[in-house]
């Protein structure tokens, strides 16, 4: 890009915003796609990631456009630093517009009516199961989500959803209702003929040429100046060059991981914790990055067998799509008392392995995890990478890795089954060795579902950071909107409940 274009783009962004939005993830594109919609703002988005444009823009990379397979191109580089689970592993996380939901499997799941009843006992009036609904039925629409026809689904996903039946899971015809705890189905999807919709093609697109909201990218985010009780300006990173931009309001979404750390490097945190930083603390907040909790999840994979292979490059030579994920199981542990606690979901690759044949593996989730962990600041450099510790397996009774045993065994019992064995043939020695706790501990891996380092809860309740409408305690206008305001993670995969919480959000903001 030359110096002239550099130029006459800062020139561009308003010095002044009605409404300042950070993060284009899926919260962020809904806020900020609403707020302008509403022609009486001037709205200003800021990505840290690029900006691609609107769907019909041919600048979009063809792997977060692929809605067969999650995006692997511009990603954070986050970590686990977590005791549990696998040392080091990645956590992925998307840095463009449209953030996660321009990455993920677009699998469009809910959760349990236990989940948001549960928000709401935690006092957060207005979250409760029958309140949240018109604002998921709002979300799927606008998401473009759909159900597979029945010629979609692989031959592989075919006979995984049949041997589930086999083991007593019963098909569902609505994985969705919040009030089912035991049913496997293939999952609805927000993907439109193997093309991932994503927050930003249905919130953003339809408003961009409408002259109020202003989409920056490459804008990373430094800090929030606060005066007294309110939040004036950003200080941004925007095509290397220090901005500021001045706002009446100003809302966060960055999500579990960026969203603490703009408000730690701002001065809002635990005041002792920023000044060894060197950070002046704003508002003494011990709650952020606190909480951080997502779905563990084990998995065991698959040699693959002739037949399989066979019959995939069939299916897709015949002009169907090959999607490595569709089937999504739901059932209880042994002593689960409400809602339910297990996923199931098989994945089968459009790849082959080391012995020629089609990559599959099946994985069970934890989705009602009780231990937590917690994100810290290395540094007050908006370029470092926090600490991320997801706080796996780590519960004093261990329930949780009980949990995963149980997922562990059903999905064994799941790959004997005669049709789907056929296909997958023999578990691979780097997973088969795993059968005891201490191997699922050393192996859980995340579901990509991170939330709650922004708790949501009352002011009385020492451990919240925002109100339950994402205004931070103790500001008059400053909010954080996204998944990190969950104050436990919903019994599904999180990018329609976030859209959920953004839709009901916005609907009340003026």
């Amino acid at each position: 890009m030359n110096k002239k274009r550099k130029r006459a783009e800062l020139s561009n962004i308003p010095a002044h915003a009605d409404t300042l939005v950070i993060g284009s993830g899926t919260a962020g594109s809904i806020v900020a796609g609403r707020l302008a919609g509403r022609t009486d703002q001037k709205v200003v988005l800021l990505e840290a990631g690029p900006d691609f444009g609107p769907l019909n823009n041919k600048n979009w990379p063809a792997d977060l456009l692929d809605g067969t397979v999650i995006g692997e191109t511009h990603d954070w580089g986050y970590t686990s630093s977590s005791l549990n689970g696998q040392p080091n592993h990645n956590l992925e996380r998307a840095k463009a517009i449209g953030g996660c939901s321009s990455h993920n499997g677009c699998i469009a799941i809910w959760g349990s009516h236990v989940d948001y009843d549960t928000w709401e006992s935690y006092g957060n009036k207005g979250w409760s199961a029958q309140e949240v609904l018109p604002f998921f039925n709002k979300a799927n629409k606008t998401l473009r989500v759909r159900d597979f026809k029945e010629s979609e689904i692989t031959p592989f996903h075919r006979a995984c959803v049949n041997s589930i039946e086999k083991t007593g899971i019963p098909r569902t015809n609505n994985l969705n209702d919040l009030y089912e705890d035991h049913g496997v189905d293939i999952s609805p999807v927000n993907n439109l003929h193997g093309k991932r919709f994503n927050a930003a093609f249905g919130y953003l697109d339809p408003v961009r040429e409408n002259g109020y909201l202003t989409v920056v990218g490459d804008a990373l985010v430094n800090k929030i100046n606060i005066n007294e009780n309110e939040a004036t300006s950003v200080d941004a990173i925007i095509n290397k060059k220090h901005t500021n931009i001045s706002a009446d309001r100003i809302i966060i979404s960055g999500g579990a991981y960026e969203s603490p750390c703009i408000l730690m490097r701002s001065g809002i945190g635990s005041a002792s914790s920023l000044s060894k930083l060197g950070i002046n603390p704003q508002l003494d907040l011990s709650g952020v990055g606190e909480n951080l909790h997502d779905h563990p999840s084990i998995n065991i994979k698959f040699e693959g067998t002739d037949l399989l292979s066979n019959l995939m490059d069939e299916f897709k030579q015949s002009g169907n799509t090959i999607y490595s994920e569709q089937t999504i199981a739901k059932t209880r542990s042994r002593n689960c008392k409400e809602g339910f606690d297990l996923h199931v979901y098989p994945v089968t690759w459009p790849t082959v392995n080391i012995n020629g044949k089609w990559d599959c593996g099946i994985y069970s989730a934890n989705m009602a995890p009780i231990s937590r962990g917690h994100l810290a600041l290395n540094s007050a450099n908006p370029l470092g990478q926090p600490i991320i510790d997801q706080g796996y397996l780590n519960d004093p009774g261990d329930k949780d890795i009980g949990v995963l045993m149980e997922g562990l065994e059903l999905i064994r019992e799941i790959s004997h089954q005669k049709e789907l064995s056929e296909l997958i043939g023999n578990e691979l020695i780097e997973t088969s060795r795993i059968v005891s706790l201490n191997d699922i501990r050393n192996e859980a891996l995340h579901y990509y579902h991170p939330v709650g380092t922004c708790k949501m809860g009352p002011q009385s309740d020492s451990t919240a950071v925002v109100d339950n409408m994402g205004k931070v305690h103790g500001t008059d206008n400053l909010y954080v909107i996204d998944a990190s305001i969950m104050p436990v993670v919903p019994r599904g995969n999180t990018n329609i409940p976030t859209a959920m919480l953004a839709e009901r959000i916005v609907s009340i903001l003026e």
